[in-house]
């Protein structure tokens, strides 16, 4: 008999694949165990039945970490630079190779991973903003921070329930743990990679994989979407080479956003790519080595214009778009520098879908200028809710309290 606090549910056609873990331990209708957590389907006749008479527990949401819901107003662009603040700490303490109390690190993580769904439920745009704009953290902490915001941003969309949706959120965060002691020299690096680094590259999902459950992390859905985030349907990705079906959904939103961040992203051999390559790029590969529906809503999702995108308006205005509008060509935008060279005073907040400006392109990194983002938005520089003062807490330790 199931406790009280977990509820049975259907399993549904294209939740359990062939060849890979079964996320949950499958049961009948009465609870008796069909088949346990982390088991492999090696036919498809037992795929088939699991399908048919196939049931799984799942935590009722009461029970579940819910997403966290800020008192009062909050500074989206601080608490960001919190988060990266607390992920920084918990890769370095992985790295040292301590050991943890069971349970610690899958806890830490999913608080991060809270905090970021409040923070997308609290204001999409501005977490979007922060995504483009924010450099004041190394890759190996910005890079999970932007692919977690764009996969929540996707995941809400989808209506994914709450128990699938924290375990993507995690594996967003912790996807490239296994690259972290390396990524900055080879950010660094100017000639060309050798056979021993490429074959890092290459299983460093199964490696990032190996030292979560290594640190207690139990949930197989978390450690299967860690392990398949570069695969890719026309089986051209990495480590395992999968294709079609094999690659599950939920690795699919972590492949396009993984991708996009890293395209966007400044790295130490080269500047962003630019928006429109980049969007091109996705949407150029959709159908192949990205699933085609969620590439299409992904780009949709984004707009033509997302948030913290600096452009060039029809009156030769430089501003930072801060919002999407039901119009993807026509954005919020924040004007920051006159044509004529000189700063407005503050920043001048249009609603070009109302407007007769329009944006005339999009700016490369020789015309952006450095601007508190918060000042953008018209958010108080400073986060005005009320909490508990962790200015002398371990970073590691905060969002335990």
């Amino acid at each position: 008999m199931l406790p009280k606090d977990f509820r049975l549910l259907k399993v549904a056609p294209g939740e359990l694949l062939l060849n890979q873990p079964v996320p949950w331990t499958i049961c009948d209708n009465r609870g008796e165990v069909l088949l346990q957590q982390g088991s492999l389907i090696d036919s498809k006749e037992l795929k088939k039945l699991l399908e048919q008479v196939g049931f799984f527990a799942r935590e009722e949401a009461a029970n579940l970490p819910q997403p966290t819901r800020f008192r009062g107003k909050v500074n989206p662009f601080a608490e960001f630079d919190d988060l990266c603040v607390q992920l920084d700490a918990l890769f370095k303490r992985l790295e040292s190779g301590k050991n943890f109390a069971p349970g610690l690190i899958a806890k830490r993580v999913i608080t991060l991973a809270t905090q970021i769904q409040g923070l997308v439920h609290y204001d999409a745009d501005a977490l979007m903003g922060a995504v483009h704009l924010t450099e004041s953290f190394d890759y190996p902490i910005q890079h999970p921070m932007q692919i977690s915001v764009l996969t929540e941003l996707i995941l809400e969309r989808l209506k994914v329930e709450q128990p699938i949706r924290l375990s993507v959120i995690c594996a967003a965060l912790t996807c490239n743990l296994g690259m972290n002691p390396f990524q900055k020299r080879l950010d660094q690096q100017k000639g060309p990679l050798t056979a021993a680094q490429k074959d890092l590259i290459r299983r460093h999902p199964l490696i990032s994989s190996e030292l979560l459950r290594a640190a207690g992390v139990e949930d197989e859905l978390w450690l299967e979407l860690v392990a398949q985030h570069h695969e890719k349907l026309d089986g051209q990705g990495y480590p395992r080479g999968l294709s079609g079906e094999a690659v599950r959904h939920e690795a699919r939103i972590l492949a396009l956003a993984d991708v996009y961040s890293a395209m966007v992203t400044p790295r130490g051999y080269r500047g962003p790519l630019k928006l429109k390559d980049s969007l091109k790029d996705l949407f150029e590969q959709r159908g192949k080595a990205f699933d085609g529906q969620l590439t299409e809503l992904f780009i949709m999702e984004l707009g033509l214009y997302p948030p913290g995108v600096y452009v060039r308006l029809s009156n030769d205005d430089l501003a930072v778009v801060v919002g999407r509008t039901k119009n993807p060509k026509a954005p919020q935008v924040a004007s920051i520098r006159r044509s004529d060279g000189y700063m407005y005073p503050s920043p001048l907040k249009r609603n070009l879908d109302s407007s007769d400006l329009a944006v005339k392109y999009v700016c490369d990194a020789s015309e952006k200028i450095r601007i508190n983002p918060a000042t953008l938005w018209g958010i108080d520089a400073l986060r005005v809710d009320s909490r508990t003062d962790l200015s002398s807490v371990d970073p590691f330790m905060r969002g335990l309290i």
